[in-house]
């Protein structure tokens, strides 16, 4: 075996090869060419694309141009206008600096290039085939910058079966207009794709603006805003207040100097600032941008620059963590309840009869709704549907008036932590000989009618403990329910579609762009769901039926955390991963929650259907649904070792009780 002789790489294979890492799919080409005219001062960029970008970008801006004589070396692998010297590494202020986006890009499309100062009587154009450029040559043209991208990975042809669907490489085209959007409001930003509009964005200096133009009206409105100054840097941004939070972090935006990074630590601060406010994994909604001495970060760590290193972390962790941790926490944002009106008071006399009209009027419609629901109840479709262990809704759906009215239910008063209910389960006598203290319940246990006497109750609107023949069984309410209904769903989803049932009014959910794209891939899996989806817009959708059996269900956050995961997702998911997951977010959401009061009758459904439960001992998170303290674990607890004891009568020795 003879070993190859070492050379020089051609300069043409030396730039295909660094455009694996510049140059991953038609987005990553907006980001540079966008970065660009922003470091060109331009106030109007258009961004124009054909085919999800596989066909054409193109992006204009009314920047200052490149001289003439320079235009050529545009294009060449690391020429930049940005950085002369070591040095100027040590505080770099522009978006770009290596100098080799461009010349990678150039290696695997086809390359124009148009520019034009404001001093030039016309402009160059620059043009490169898979590498090979053309002598530059006047053209006419206006001031600014413009470079067409043309056959995108026409060189590498391999590349191009990587590539997905036009609209799921749209949907990343437009995230990256977004994050040049939001960090920089006042540049006019306009996106076209197939010559149609797209994204037609003004200049402004709300930042609250750009996020209702990407993300929707609503969640820009229910923005909450942060801001401080410490000695690490100045710290502005807008935090989404708990409720609207995500199932991924998808929704979290971080600027350092207006580039668009991604920081370990600063993003966990941003967390850690929500700990106890949000549920489980949900994670929540920022626009953060921080202002820092260009000297003091490093964004020479990845050629993507989505990366950097920063010489304050500490500093810039703590600041983070206690500016939106105390916007949080401060007044105005705790949730409250109106004050009831005393029994028997009147309307008030300042009432106006419009007002009494509008009253009226709803009180019309809320009785309509009523009794559509009522009759619907009682079809025989809706009498034929079996329903799920606590399918239904209770009147202690979260929320803390829904918690009060419950208590002056049931007459317990308002402020009492602990409700108990009584219910006759236990285990079966001896199932529970094989676990030790503190271990998952193993599956198969299940539960019948006790002796009398044995009960079960809950503790912190959380946890059912119930008393077995051999110990005590503490479940965790919401994953045991979520458990259960995940089984339940997964086993009708195997068996053909589930039966929808058509809401009263349509829930409008607004989309991004890759939101809409992921909609409209799995729009049959949602069908099979029984979650019907339909349009309404550019970026908005309608949700016109939800599951009947999962009437305590959110239509909304069921499909929102599905399209999370399915952005999330690495490689594309099989059809029984989009199975497994839809069902997996349509339990959770339906599924009782800590904090929820249960009724008796609840508590006994619930661990009823324990049983049928496949793998009960953990709900789909993986997280345990039950734990046994074995009577024999108590008793060494609290120094009833009855056997030691027998034993210590027989040596004359005094054991404690």
């Amino acid at each position: 075996m003879t070993t190859a002789a070492i050379h020089i790489l051609p300069e043409q294979l030396v730039n295909q090869i660094a455009a694996g890492e510049v140059v991953e799919r038609p987005a990553s080409v907006v980001k540079e060419l966008l970065e660009n005219a922003i470091d060109a001062q331009a106030s109007r960029i258009v961004l124009e694309v054909e085919e999800a970008g596989k066909k054409l970008i193109r992006v204009s801006d009314d920047g200052a141009g490149i001289p003439a004589d320079q235009a050529p070396l545009a294009l060449a692998s690391h020429a930049t206008s940005k950085i002369g010297s070591r040095d100027d590494l040590e505080g770099i202020t522009s978006l770009g600096f290596r100098g080799e986006a461009l010349a990678s890009i150039a290696s695997v499309a086809d390359v124009r290039l148009l520019t034009r100062t404001a001093d030039a009587l016309e402009a160059t154009e620059v043009t490169v085939s898979g590498g090979r450029a053309d002598a530059p040559r006047p053209a006419s043209g206006p001031v600014g910058t413009t470079v067409e991208v043309r056959n995108l990975f026409r060189y590498v042809p391999v590349r191009r079966k990587f590539l997905k669907t036009d609209a799921t490489e749209m949907g990343h085209i437009t995230d990256q207009a977004a994050r040049i959007a939001l960090a920089y409001p006042a540049v006019h930003l306009t996106v076209t794709h197939n010559g149609r509009s797209v994204y037609q964005l003004p200049p402004s200096e709300s930042v609250r603006e750009r996020v209702g133009a990407f993300f929707g009206g609503d969640l820009a409105a229910s923005l909450i805003e942060v801001t401080s100054e410490e000695p690490g840097g100045r710290l502005w941004g807008l935090v989404g207040p708990p409720h609207v939070d995500r199932a991924t972090s998808v929704m979290q935006y971080l600027f350092i100097n207006g580039r668009y990074v991604r920081d370990r630590g600063l993003l966990h601060a941003l967390r850690e600032a929500y700990r106890g406010l949000l549920e489980g994994r949900r994670q929540p909604v920022a626009f953060l941008f921080l202002t820092i001495p260009p000297e003091r970060v490093d964004v020479n760590v990845h050629p993507t620059k989505i990366e950097v290193r920063l010489r304050d972390a500490h500093l810039l962790y703590g600041q983070v963590l206690a500016t939106v941790r105390e916007r949080l926490l401060g007044p105005g944002l705790t949730p409250s309840l109106p004050a009831p009106a005393a029994a028997g008071a009147g309307e008030p006399a300042a009432r106006t009869a419009a007002e009494a009209e509008s009253a009226e009027a709803a009180s019309d419609r809320d009785e309509r709704v009523r009794r559509a629901m009522a009759d619907f109840l009682h079809s025989p479709a809706a009498a034929n549907q079996r329903r799920l262990p606590l399918a239904g809704k209770t009147a202690l759906q979260g929320g803390f008036a829904r918690k009060a009215d419950s208590d002056a239910h049931r007459g317990a008063p308002a402020t009492s932590p602990v409700r108990v209910q009584p219910a006759r389960w236990a285990l079966r006598p001896g199932t529970s000989d094989r676990s030790r203290l503190g271990e998952t319940a193993p599956h198969g246990e299940a539960f019948d009618e006790a002796a009398p006497g044995s009960r079960a109750i809950q503790i912190h609107n959380t946890y059912l403990v119930a008393e077995t023949e051999d110990g005590i069984l503490i479940v965790d309410q919401h994953a045991l329910h979520e458990r259960v209904l995940f089984e339940e769903i997964m086993k009708r989803l195997e068996a053909g579609p589930l039966q929808s049932q058509r809401l009263l009014m349509p829930v409008t959910v607004a989309l991004s762009d890759r939101e809409m794209a992921a909609v409209e891939a799995y729009r049959e899996s949602l069908g099979r769901l029984g979650l019907e989806v339909e349009p309404l817009g550019p970026r908005d959708v309608g949700i016109q039926a939800f599951p009947s059996l999962l009437e305590r269900g959110d239509p909304e956050g069921t499909l929102r955390d599905f399209l999370a995961w399915v952005q999330a997702v690495d490689s594309p998911p099989t059809p029984r991963q989009v199975l497994e997951e839809l069902a997996h977010v349509a339990a959770c959401h339906a599924a009782v929650k800590a904090g929820d009061p249960l009724k008796t009758e609840e508590i006994e459904a619930l661990l009823a259907h324990r049983e049928a439960a496949h793998m009960a001992a953990t709900c789909p998170h993986g997280r345990p649904t039950a734990l046994i303290l074995r009577k024999t674990d108590l008793e060494k607890q609290f120094g009833r070792d009855y056997a030691a004891g027998s034993k210590a009568a027989a040596t004359d020795e005094i054991l404690p009780y």
